[in-house]
């Protein structure tokens, strides 16, 4: 299902997990629990940093205060053995709240496996694993005109998963965004996402009629996906922040709360061929 984009999911993780929503609000967590920490955070093969954010865990998950807390935080590459301990970084965030970034300057490898481990002094111990899903760079199969639907599939070889899929067209009337959510299908060598190309730009049309604007161009299609780690699905296949920020509701840790995946950000530019844009309606030279 498509819907016009008014929020960007991976940017709701990245808040979650290392950006600015700082827990504004309290957040009760179970009555009781043996939790001690809660972690979010991505690996990503695409930077040359690594983050985590970490909350201590008490009766709530509160605003974190701008001291130290007692926590180590260790990597390790399961597939090399290589061991890592991260830096602990006290972050200030909008409206003044604070939080513990723990970082570690080095690129995740692709199809490596990694562990996060979080110790307190007193042997209390959380952890978690993710595995970098591969390189993937998207193709895209042209819409056949005889169909009335031009439908373009796009092809990401090799993904698992895919995420926060987006597709954006620059016309002469304005630029027009429908947000695809995580609707992909699994195929022999990939996932697929099927670009309704005729649908999508309806409004295009409408809007031009509507400012008068004539002939309409379609300068070119940009077509975006977050290339996940398989395991990162949401509850309901819905990012609602107010619903994952819920202790428990999306986690993969063990011994605490929180979620830590890998993913990366992919792009392509698709120019629709004349024959295409002939057909679609749009203008050509």
């Amino acid at each position: 299902m498509r819907t016009r984009s008014n929020t960007i999911l991976l940017r709701v993780f990245l808040a979650l997990a290392i950006g600015s929503m700082g827990c504004e609000e309290a957040i009760i967590l179970p009555n009781r629990t043996d939790a001690v920490f809660t972690i979010y955070g991505l690996f990503n093969p695409k930077s040359d940093t690594q983050a985590v954010r970490v909350y201590t865990v008490e009766n709530v998950l509160d605003v974190t205060k701008p001291e130290p807390i007692d926590a180590v935080v260790t990597s390790v590459d399961l597939t090399t053995g290589d061991t890592r301990v991260w830096v602990d970084s006290l972050v200030k965030f909008i409206k003044g709240r604070y939080g513990h970034v723990f970082y570690s300057p080095f690129r995740a490898e692709f199809e490596h496996r990694y562990r996060i481990e979080v110790d307190r002094s007193d042997g209390a111990h959380v952890e978690v694993t993710t595995t970098v899903p591969p390189l993937s760079e998207p193709v895209v199969k042209e819409p056949d005109p005889d169909i009335f639907e031009l439908i373009a599939r796009v092809l990401w070889p090799d993904a698992p998963n895919l995420i926060d899929i987006k597709v954006v067209y620059h016309t002469n009337v304005g630029i027009l965004e429908w947000d695809y959510g995580d609707s992909s299908d699994r195929v022999p060598g990939g996932q697929v996402v099927n670009v309704q190309f005729r649908a999508d730009t309806r409004d295009v049309f409408s809007e031009a009629i509507r400012a008068g604007i004539s002939p309409v161009q379609l300068n070119r299609v940009e077509i975006s996906a977050v290339v996940a780690d398989a395991e990162w699905v949401p509850p309901d296949g819905r990012f609602d922040p107010d619903i994952l920020v819920e202790p428990g509701t999306l986690t993969n840790v063990q011994g605490g709360f929180g979620f830590v995946s890998a993913g990366y950000k992919t792009k392509i530019i698709w120019l629709p061929s004349d024959e295409v844009l002939d057909v679609a309606g749009f203008a050509t030279e």
